[in-house]
């Protein structure tokens, strides 16, 4: 049981099913770091999932699962709102502003919609068609870039403002990735010069206590990196129908698209 600070959790236990190395885990336990609230963590193998997280996540079968006594919830900005709506009273994530929290909305969905595929395509590519997932990296960069500078954002440190708030867990728990995936592949993503906003921001998050001790080491995710890359360009030049047969796929797929 990992205990946090600050407030103890209701008389309802929490347990999150998660990944080390899920960048969508992250987002959860560093939710639940900056709200102070004690939960159970259950480690799943993606490429042997438990009973209990199939039987808890039926639908997608996949992690992170949030589990708040003997209900379930699945997916990553859901549990996130959860966790708000449930502990108003606790470091929130969402804004008061109706406007404000329907933005930090918007543009978590432009992460996992966007941003986020974009990344993974580049990770899982060589040649034209990881030169053409780095262009759609980089303009959607410029999105956000544009956002800080003159847009939403302006002149807050945070997307939340003065602490970190949603939209920050949900980019922040991804963009970790881009300096993993610049090193295994050789292809730069954030330029200090092209997007400096973002490039700041995006040091003022790794900074924080919480994210220190939430992400994992970068040798260790370097070296699992690497090993999903070799097994993803195998899979691609062996051709997908041996892919799809393939147990060691599944999981390589999981973590394909989970920056």
């Amino acid at each position: 049981m990992e205990k946090m600070e600050n407030v103890s959790a209701a008389a309802v236990p929490l347990k999150l099913f998660g990944s080390w190395a899920s960048s969508y885990t992250h987002r959860v336990q560093l939710a639940l770091r900056l709200k102070g609230l004690e939960f159970e963590y259950a480690e799943e193998d993606l490429g042997n999932k438990s009973d209990a997280l199939l039987r808890h996540n039926p639908v997608y079968k996949k992690v992170p699962v949030l589990v708040h006594g003997d209900r379930a919830l699945p997916e990553s900005v859901i549990i996130l709102q959860y966790l708000d709506d449930a502990w108003p009273e606790s470091r929130p994530l969402l804004p008061a502003s109706a406007l404000d929290r329907a933005l930090a909305r918007f543009w978590c969905h432009f992460a996992d919609d966007k941003l986020g595929p974009a990344v993974g395509a580049v990770f899982a590519s060589t040649g034209e068609e990881q030169e053409a997932a780095v262009r759609q990296v980089h303009e959607n960069l410029a999105l956000i870039e544009a956002e800080l500078r003159d847009g939403a954002f302006k002149g807050r440190r945070f997307f939340g403002g003065d602490e970190v708030g949603l939209l920050d867990v949900v980019l922040g728990c991804g963009s970790y990735w881009l300096a993993v995936f610049e090193e295994v592949t050789g292809v730069r993503l954030v330029d200090a010069d092209a997007f400096p906003l973002f490039h700041a921001w995006l040091r003022d998050f790794e900074a924080l206590d919480e994210v220190r001790d939430t992400i994992p080491a970068v040798d260790r995710l370097l070296e699992y990196a690497r090993g999903v890359r070799h097994m993803l360009l195998g899979l691609a030049s062996a051709g997908a129908d041996a892919a799809a047969s393939a147990t060691p796929a599944a999981a390589a797929a999981d973590i394909a698209v989970d920056i």
